[in-house]
């Protein structure tokens, strides 16, 4: 289950991407512009608790932080803090600093405390839409960033599929194993309780933190992404999306997306509704 600091820093809305071992965050409150958050997944209150694995991945993080945040923003230096105090959970707050005000969407923002340590207490004014706006496009930059260091080597460069996956069973894996087989890059989105709520009037019975914890365990699956709406499109965009695939059923009902489309038949006597009525009985 995700710590109560992702929580705390608006995870799952404020998720940038999702490593094997680590969170990357926009940090809702901004020090300054690009300011980031990232949160160990591991049950890891000491730095030192960290397994090896971990350590090696945040070396190639940091990397890809960097260069995203230089190729947006031309920072001057970037800060790193571990503070641990009042959220125990291994993090860092990455803030980007700015010798010279910098702008974005035509906007100009400058860092009050250049060229003294930052100051978290403080944030720079950053309304709902820019906010919003900001979290897209840092999306799409580290989604390109593994565009433009891997070369396709199979039918798809990278490709997405979804579900709410409340009982994880063999179909899923199938469509997910399918699916793998087609791409070098696979996004999967899980659909939060209350996009299932909102869509079929009820809650399911694994909560998101869960049914999202046992699809990042997957070894089939590079990044796995919250869903919070139905904007298939949006996802397309942002993470630079080259087809989707979805079971059968969705053939000439599926949302109108720029992308291929993949259509894999279902394992037959094998569905979560079936399940749910054996665990269930009337």
């Amino acid at each position: 289950m995700p710590n109560p600091t992702l929580k705390k820093f608006g995870y799952p809305n404020t998720l940038i991407k999702s490593y094997k071992h680590w969170n990357l965050l926009l940090r809702p409150n901004q020090v300054t512009i690009g300011s980031l958050i990232l949160i160990n997944k591991e049950k890891a209150h000491h730095y030192s608790d960290l397994s090896h694995e971990a350590s090696l991945e945040q070396k190639s993080i940091i990397v890809e932080i960097e260069q995203n945040l230089k190729k947006r923003f031309n920072y001057s230096k970037i800060n790193y803090l571990m503070l641990m105090m009042l959220d125990p959970e291994v993090h860092f707050h990455i803030i980007p600093r700015y010798e010279s005000p910098v702008e974005f969407c035509n906007e100009v923002f400058t860092d009050i405390s250049w060229p003294s340590p930052p100051d978290l207490t403080q944030k720079i004014e950053l309304n709902d839409t820019y906010f919003n706006e900001l979290l897209v496009t840092l999306r799409s930059d580290f989604a390109l960033f593994d565009i433009l260091n891997d070369s396709p080597k199979k039918q798809y460069g990278r490709m997405f599929t979804s579900g709410c996956f409340d009982i994880f069973h063999q179909g899923h894996l199938n469509i997910i194993k399918k699916t793998k087989e087609l791409c070098d890059y696979l996004i999967v989105g899980v659909s939060t309780d209350e996009l299932i709520i909102k869509s079929k009037g009820r809650p399911p019975l694994i909560p998101f933190e869960e049914r999202i914890s046992i699809l990042e365990s997957n070894r089939y699956i590079d990044e796995v992404i919250p869903q919070i709406d139905k904007n298939k499109q949006a996802i397309v965009d942002q993470y630079h999306i080259n087809a989707i695939s979805v079971g059968s059923d969705w053939k000439g009902k599926y949302p109108t997306v720029t992308c291929d489309m993949v259509y894999f038949d279902y394992t037959p006597n094998v569905s979560s509704t079936v399940l749910k009525q054996k665990l269930n009985p009337q």
